[in-house]
Order: structure tokens, then sequence, then C-alpha cells
């Protein structure tokens, strides 16, 4: 069903589903005029665009307690944490429900259920907000995730008014009759067009038989080694594990998964010290081969959803797009084979 909300309701309508729901997250600017996403609390909204971090943290955030357990005199106490709170995520961009899909895919599906993450998944009611026009270094169209995938409202913003398409049935539930009004218009086009461009057609494949292209240590010689790129992706999913002693206590731990980065040295470090990826050249190549290529091996997607944020993070410009068109169009002529070939 199509429904029209008049923008000057909007803010009546975040005020219900916060009365309702008690948390919505929402896209704004955070103290330092980074956009991101949110608990809403009245304030000004960001919608020009998608922001510059995404709603990930909302799903893996970048600290979590996952139990805490305490010492008895011949056992130990386990308490599980789980988040259960019904929540509303307005305002992600049709990247941003791509990327929700591929963590699904992981985190719910292959490596069978992580309560902690699906939880929390299984409890939010997403609203998708589609794009108008292409957002700065994205290439969504490319990657074939231009379109909002997997949530329960689909928002496009028309002149005065947003014409509002509902996908699920507690998305509908949504829809207050009082603001939103049944519509028979067509629905607004939202076709875009990235100045971003990527050649896909055999992409992992061509990447992974290059592993000795000469790009690699080309880019990586600009790399700072910074994170930003990670940071900013709304798919990226490393982390560690860590136990804290809880302050005062000397029978009382906490376990924290914290997200990491491929992009640090120390991140495959191990026993003895051994480091598996000590240069800046070999980790640079898994973070753009994890994107492209084994992901898609194994689970059917890619894991980039072309948002194009590492890039405008990243401090000196390394462009994922860049390398990958270049190995695309001058492929080493004696590693053209495939990812089965190298096995």
């Amino acid at each position: 069903m199509n429904y029209i909300l008049k923008k000057e309701d909007f803010p009546k309508f975040l005020e219900l589903l916060k009365k309702k729901f008690g948390k919505v997250i929402v896209p704004a600017k955070n103290e330092t005029g980074a956009t991101c996403f949110q608990s809403y609390s009245g304030q000004e909204l960001f919608l020009e665009s998608r922001t510059d971090f995404s709603a990930k943290e909302f799903f893996r955030p970048a600290k979590e307690k996952m139990f805490s357990f305490k010492k008895k005199s011949s056992s130990f106490e386990v308490k599980s944490e789980h988040d259960n709170t019904k929540k509303v995520l307005f305002g992600i961009r049709p990247c941003g429900t791509h990327a929700l899909s591929t963590l699904d895919e992981l985190f719910i599906k292959f490596l069978g259920e992580d309560n902690f993450y699906s939880d929390k998944r299984k409890n939010t009611i997403i609203i998708a907000l589609q794009c108008n026009e292409a957002c700065e270094n994205g290439f969504c169209t490319s990657m074939g995730t231009s379109q909002a995938s997997g949530h329960d409202l689909l928002f496009i913003e028309r002149g005065h008014d947003f014409f509002v398409r509902a996908e699920t049935k507690q998305g509908t539930d949504l829809l207050d009759p009082t603001l939103f009004k049944h519509t028979s218009d067509a629905e607004p086009s939202s076709k875009i067009e990235c100045k971003n461009e990527l050649d896909i057609e055999g992409l992992g494949e061509n990447l992974y038989a290059n592993f000795n292209h000469s790009v690699w240590k080309e880019e990586s010689e600009r790399c700072l080694s910074c994170t930003s790129c990670t940071q900013s992706c709304p798919t990226c999913y490393c982390y560690t594990s860590n136990d804290e002693f809880v302050f005062g206590s000397g029978t009382e731990s906490e376990r924290f998964r914290v997200l990491d980065s491929c992009q640090l040295q120390r991140f495959t470090k191990v026993s003895g010290n051994h480091v598996f990826r000590p240069s800046r050249e070999g980790r640079l190549r898994q973070f753009v081969l994890h994107k492209f290529s084994y992901y898609k091996k194994y689970h059917g997607m890619h894991l980039c959803v072309g948002c194009g944020r590492c890039i405008t993070a990243c401090p000196v410009k390394i462009s994922l797009v860049d390398i990958a068109n270049k190995i695309q169009k001058h492929p080493l002529e004696f590693q053209k084979h495939s990812l089965e070939a190298k096995k």
C-alpha cells in the first residue's frame, strides 16, 4: 500500500514513534559536525544524503558487553547480556539496508544465530529513505544496491511531502491514519547516476588471480593504517574479545566484544609474536579482497555495498574502486586463473 505524509506532519510522526517504542534512531549531526545515527530527542535531522557513519553501531556496537562472570567458592556464575529493546530506525539509505543483509547472512545464517546481533535486528523496525541523487564517492548502482531491500517502510521525498510505501505488516501498523493518507499516485522515480563506476564482471576471481599485482604496493605506499576505512564501513565486522575486571572486586569480571580492524598490524598477531600480515600492502589487499572476493565466494553476495564511505573517510583518498578497476583493465597475464584453480 502507498501513502502520503506531509513534511509538516513528519515531526509528529517521530514523536508518536518515540511515545510508542521509547527509542527512535535517526540521522543527525553530532557535536563534532559529523553525520551519524543517534537516538531522537527533537534534534534537527540530516536528510540531505547518506551519513558519514552508518547505523551499524546499533547492531554491532564498537564495544559490546557479552556477559559477566563471578567467581564463587567452587564454581562461576555467568550472566549473559542481550538487548531486546524494541526500537525504530528511520532514515537508513538503500546501501545501508543491503549492508544489514550482508551482516544477517553471517551473524544469523552462516555462523548459526548470534543472539547478540539477531536480538537487535529482530527488535528493530526499519524505515528506509530512498536517495534522490548519488552521494559523494558512492557507486551503489554498480553494486546493485541503489534500491532499498529488507525494510518495513520506504520513504521517498517528493516536494512538500513524503511518498511512503509499506512493505510489511509491522510497517503498516506504524502509519497513523490521522497523518498518513492512502494514495493512488505513481511512485516517484528514484533512478540515480553515480559518477563512480565499477566493473564487477568476474571481479572477485580477477582480483584474487592478481594477488601480486603492482597496484597493491603502489596504493599501500600511501596508506597510513589509520583504520578510517574500516571504521566508516557499514559491513566491516572484525572484532576482538576482552575480559575486564570489575573495579573494586576481586571476583567479578566482564567480557566485551570490541570492533577491531584488519588494517592494524597487531590484528593478525598470534602467540610467539608472529604477525600474518606485517605489511600495509598485505593489509590493504585483504580489505579489498574481503569486500569483493572472499565474502562473495562463500556467501553469494559482495561485502561492499558501494556507499563510498571508505573513500571519503580516507585522508589520502585511496579508492578501492580505482584499485579494482585498474586490475580489471590491466590484469597480470601470467595470473589469469580463477579462484577455483588457486585452491
